[in-house]
């Protein structure tokens, strides 16, 4: 899962980002921009991790896990995994002293109050969820540049962390977005920006981690 945090001065220039992306790809403006829908090809992959890297002031997260690690119960992990999203939402927030709203794209088929009554029953230990603006809401990604965003550097991710089909990494376009990342006040990016749910929870031991990160 990924998010894109968005303070709200930007979001009329993260919507042009998205608006000029379509423009010099050719994509109708009310067809959502999907990484793998539409950006199969490496240059265009460049070119769209250039134009999102420009974006100063956004914020990237990742909650990841190694699908043969997934439970049966894929609606209970959902739902985690939608929890720890959050949890590292709400500890940016407050490090910036700031409230958010939250904003998830639809699944289809997938029926979202039951993720609204996890969130109401956890115990989020130390994480102010007070700082929700309002409980998070599920929404369509056609007229969401967030979301729309959100989706490109899933993408990027998905092409660092899975083979081709020459069982090669493509870490290139991560580096490119590697400032915009979530880190802590040392630099470091694992469990802070990228939270693993795996046996050791470090992305370092992952063969797609990129040389040289923290």
């Amino acid at each position: 899962m990924a998010a894109v945090i968005i303070p709200s001065s930007l979001q009329q220039k993260v919507k042009n980002c998205i608006t000029a992306i379509k423009k010099k790809m050719r994509i109708p403006i009310n067809i959502p921009l999907h990484w793998y829908r539409h950006c199969r090809k490496h240059e265009t992959r460049k070119f769209i991790t250039g134009e999102i890297a420009k974006l100063e002031g956004v914020t990237v997260i990742y909650v990841i896990s190694d699908k043969k690690t997934v439970p049966i119960d894929h609606i209970s992990f959902y739902n985690l995994v939608a929890a720890l999203t959050i949890e590292r939402i709400l500890k940016h927030a407050e490090k910036v002293n700031s409230k958010v709203n939250v904003w998830f794209g639809h699944v289809r088929g997938f029926n979202h109050t039951t993720t609204i009554d996890y969130f109401q029953k956890r115990n989020w230990r130390n994480i102010k969820i007070n700082l929700l603006l309002d409980m998070p809401k599920w929404i369509p990604s056609e007229n969401n540049s967030g979301l729309q965003l959100a989706d490109q550097y899933a993408g990027i991710l998905g092409a660092a962390m899975l083979m081709d089909e020459y069982s090669n990494f493509e870490p290139s376009y991560l580096e490119n977005v590697k400032h915009q990342i979530r880190k802590s006040e040392s630099n470091k990016i694992s469990g802070y920006g990228i939270k693993a749910i795996s046996v050791d929870n470090d992305p370092l031991s992952f063969k797609w981690w990129p040389n040289g990160w923290l």
